[in-house]
């Protein structure tokens, strides 16, 4: 598959988490992989098919990024072969204190409690991304044994291998996205772990299995669109876990929750980002 490669250049005056905030605006028009250069400047790509120059500048303007006029960026066409060298070559490891470690098979060890290996190519989820990252935060305070777990739009399949190492009984990924299938299959056998991979959206669910945990790391959109289908698949007591969205967003994914049984039962935040917990009642 060839991409669109675009360097994004943000202004002087730009806010420390004004690059996340387009990030997540770029994420809803195709783009699906990010690296970041420093506090200011990021790479974005695109599948060629998804990819719609004209619209670029619309995007920036309806972002909310602080100083939109200063933001420039350069456009380069990537063909499908160099992409894996351009990971291999960017992709930085992610550490969560003595709980886990988020890094390529290329990059050193370190002593932690679950050594997590994700070797990314073309999938989202590095545990770079803020969303990414407080999932992780919030899965260290759970007691994973024996449970049920779902990651939905799992993109590496980083939080279900988590999960599974954890002591999950059983551990589904699904994402909509061919590269994303590929690189769950691949990332669960470099760690080694027992978990089911699937292609598809929700609709790919397996039938007759409950979920104690249900994660989805998702737009604002999608899980708007989709809530009514995960309700069903989490047992009773069971905990959702939204992230992938603004802070002002967090009311409207409780309304839309709460015809389905799904109570607000914890929040996170981390700039403008947020983690919403629902709770099956």
């Amino acid at each position: 598959m060839n991409y669109f490669q675009v360097n994004f250049f943000l202004g002087n005056k730009a806010r420390s988490y004004d690059a996340d905030l387009l990030k997540n605006d770029l994420l809803s028009v195709g783009f699906d992989s990010f690296v970041d250069i420093d506090g200011k400047s990021f790479e974005a790509y695109c599948p060629e098919k998804d990819f719609h120059q004209d619209g670029l500048q619309n995007v920036i303007d309806s972002s909310l990024i602080s100083d939109k006029d200063s933001v420039r960026y350069e456009i380069k066409f990537i063909k499908d072969e160099n992409w894996n060298r351009i990971w291999e070559e960017t992709s930085p490891s992610v550490l969560f204190g003595d709980f886990c470690h988020i890094r390529k098979s290329t990059q050193p060890y370190k002593k932690v409690r679950y050594d997590i290996i994700i070797n990314p190519e073309q999938s989202f989820g590095t545990a770079n991304h803020p969303t990414t990252a407080m999932i992780i935060d919030y899965l260290s305070a759970i007691d994973m044994q024996g449970k049920n777990v779902m990651d939905m739009g799992c993109g590496t399949a980083v939080l279900g291998i988590l999960c599974k190492k954890m002591g999950a009984e059983y551990a589904e990924c699904v994402d909509i996205d061919q590269w994303a299938y590929r690189n769950a299959m691949d990332n669960a056998a470099a760690n080694k772990v027992d978990i089911t991979v699937k292609l598809g959206s929700s609709g790919e669910m397996t039938d007759g299995c409950l979920f104690d945990l249900f994660l989805a790391n998702i737009n604002l959109n999608i899980l708007l669109d989709n809530i009514k289908y995960y309700a069903p698949k989490i047992k009773q007591g069971g905990l959702l876990v939204l992230s992938g969205f603004y802070e002002e967003d967090v009311k409207e994914l409780q309304d839309a929750a709460q015809p389905y049984g799904l109570a607000f039962y914890d929040k996170k935040t981390k700039d403008e980002w947020a983690l919403l917990v629902l709770k099956k009642i």
